[in-house]
């Protein structure tokens, strides 16, 4: 019989086991991370209710939705266990930041100043569930190269539910020609309520796509930006469509040229150029005269008259503003006459259609200071920070592409603290991204 000869190299004294045994425990801590920062971004975009049957967005009941209610609060309970369990407690400093304790400030004094507290602190509850889930989808993931592993996963599972439900379901993500929007029969919404969300969102995914294109997943990052950019054709959005390349230019050429300040220069001419274009008219008969020659439709599909209104009213409540959410729906505007006069009857819109007015109107001149500084100045900050870790630039390029295309497309959309819209919740991907890579280097 052959006489067993102990493996001199293993080592079974009980340092070495409960070494070994603490690689696999921090294995299965990265690999749950992993799986729980995928599910986030699945959940963010797909929401509880996908492939809703009315093409049509109506006001939201003021009793609020219960099954998101619910859903996103034990969504929120997990993914703040995982973050106080699964990651470093310096990444958990990023919460403390100046900027996002003066969003939770602003919150709580639009509570106070709404008609409707106890409605306005659900949905503020919301929000903020909504915005830690979206931070856990940066912070989660282990290390950059599993954060792409996520990237293309979840997006490529999301592109093929919603052209699987334009193929299979064409009733429930393709606008139909019954309703208030029969203008909008045969373009495609996929899984979202409206083709003006879809749009953007699609927008985003371009975004990833050309970012892990940048980080070696050629394929993989080809094909989800050409599957995204022609279902954003589908839809019809030509304001996205022309928002998109511009955003992605503004950032690709000062990376090119080596100049982030470039990048922040030809972003605040942008933005500038398109609040002249858009608000400006209101005001100016010269702009509204350049606008009418750039664009076929100067009114914005009516929006003008939207904000036209929405700027008569901000002097009501200059300083805190209406509340959380509290002007558009309620009985302010919805008791009002039917207005003859104007393009569209904004007595049944949910918002504005413009970021900073609708801002100024629920959060007052002091809180949309301190959202437009924590939401646009301080990322621009941390943009030209994150220059420190060159390794760090791939993923600050996404992060300040969809920062500066939400915040042009803020122009026409209201989206900024709203819930779990996807727009607010990209935008809260991107700003945390670029607190990360202004403050760590991403291994």
């Amino acid at each position: 019989m052959a006489t067993i000869i102990p493996d001199q190299d293993l080592d079974y004294s009980l340092p070495a086991l409960v070494r070994e045994n603490a690689d696999r425990i921090e294995e299965l801590k990265r690999a749950l991370a992993s799986l729980l920062a995928l599910c986030a971004f699945l959940l963010l975009m797909l929401s509880l209710r996908p492939f809703n049957a009315s093409s049509v967005i109506v006001l939201e009941p003021v009793h609020g939705d219960l099954l998101n209610q619910v859903g996103f609060a034990i969504a929120g309970l997990v993914v703040a266990l995982a973050l106080t369990t699964l990651i470093s407690t310096r990444l958990l400093g990023l919460f403390a930041s100046p900027a996002w304790i003066g969003i939770a400030l602003v919150l709580s004094i639009s509570i106070v100043v709404a008609p409707d507290p106890g409605g306005a602190a659900r949905s503020v509850i919301l929000t903020l569930v909504g915005m830690l889930i979206a931070a856990s989808f940066v912070l989660l993931p282990p290390s950059e190269r599993a954060f792409q592993y996520i990237c293309a996963t979840a997006i490529l599972m999301l592109l093929a539910i919603n052209y699987l439900g334009v193929f299979l379901r064409p009733d429930l993500a393709i606008h139909g020609a019954e309703g208030r929007e029969a203008q909008h029969a045969g373009l495609w919404r996929g899984h979202f309520a409206h083709k003006n969300l879809a749009g953007p969102v699609m927008s985003a995914y371009v975004m990833f796509g050309i970012y892990l294109w940048r980080s070696k997943f050629r394929f993989i990052g080809a094909l989800i930006a050409i599957l995204a950019l022609f279902f954003l054709l589908q839809t019809g959005s030509k304001t996205t469509t022309a928002l998109l390349p511009i955003a992605i230019l503004i950032v690709t050429a000062g990376r090119l040229l080596a100049l982030p300040a470039l990048t922040l220069v030809l972003y605040v001419v942008t933005l500038l150029g398109i609040g002249l274009l858009t608000i400006g008219t209101l005001y100016s008969p010269t702009l509204a005269d350049i606008t009418a020659m750039i664009l076929e439709d100067p009114t914005f599909t009516g929006r003008v008259t939207l904000w036209g209104f929405g700027i008569e009213n901000i002097a009501q409540h200059l300083w805190f503003g209406t509340g959380y959410d509290s002007f558009w729906g309620t009985p302010t505007v919805t008791g009002l006459e039917f207005p003859y006069e104007a393009e569209w009857d904004f007595r049944g819109i949910i918002h504005g259609h413009n970021n900073y007015i609708d801002m100024l109107l629920t959060m007052g001149v002091i809180g949309a200071g301190v959202v437009f500084w924590a939401l646009i100045v301080m990322p621009c900050i941390h943009y030209v920070r994150s220059e420190r870790f060159p390794s760090n630039r791939n993923l600050a390029d996404l992060f300040m592409m969809i920062l500066v295309f939400m915040t042009l497309l803020s122009f026409l959309e209201t989206f900024f603290l709203r819930r779990i819209d996807p727009m607010w919740l990209l935008m809260v991907i991107a700003i945390v991204g670029l607190q990360l890579t202004a403050r760590f280097r991403v291994t």
